[in-house]
């Protein structure tokens, strides 16, 4: 398994930080940081395939979920895992199965920065912090499991149903 050694370099300064943006801010570096070079550069692919012209905060919004399904049961334990996971319909992520958007080197610049930063320093999207479904908004699946969230851009982002929740729709639909 290959390792990056990080020294304190400001990966933030590629993209603007916005003080009103809902995030959790990136911790400082506080000493050399060891990133598998592997995990960071499946999240940074998920993020240019599956947000590469969205904001910093669409593009926060599609590591945190990444993020969420690997402290998940029932989720493959690594980003790699979880990005390239099948499931009964083919993948997880459409552009692992599917056709890829054209690359910019640019934009995988910048998605490769948002992934620096969840992996190093535990940037994430509060807003959001228990999704663990996404998708875009030309497509209308069928999730009676998940009730949505947010809006983020081109993407509509959701959790789990709960007991709660299916409780209240009884209580609605009863009234």
């Amino acid at each position: 398994m290959y390792k990056i050694l990080l020294t304190a370099v400001c990966v933030t300064c590629l993209i603007p930080f916005n003080p009103h943006q809902t995030h959790t801010p990136p911790k400082p570096f506080e000493k050399l940081l060891q990133v598998d070079s592997k995990e960071l550069t499946c999240l940074a692919k998920n993020i240019f395939y599956e947000a590469p012209v969205e904001s910093y905060e669409g593009k926060l919004a599609v590591a945190t979920v990444t993020m969420n399904r690997v402290r998940t049961r029932g989720f493959p334990k690594t980003v790699c895992g979880v990005v390239y996971e099948k499931n009964s319909r083919g993948c997880q992520f459409s552009w692992t199965c599917g056709p890829k958007a054209t690359f910019n080197p640019k934009l995988y610049a910048e998605a490769n920065t948002v992934a620096m930063q969840v992996l190093t320093r535990g940037a994430r999207l509060v807003s959001i912090k228990n999704a663990l479904y996404f998708h875009n908004t030309s497509v209308k699946p069928n999730w009676g499991f998940a009730r949505p969230i947010k809006q983020i851009g081109n993407h509509i982002f959701y959790v789990v149903k709960s007991y709660n929740d299916k409780e209240n729709q009884n209580r609605k639909t009863a009234g």
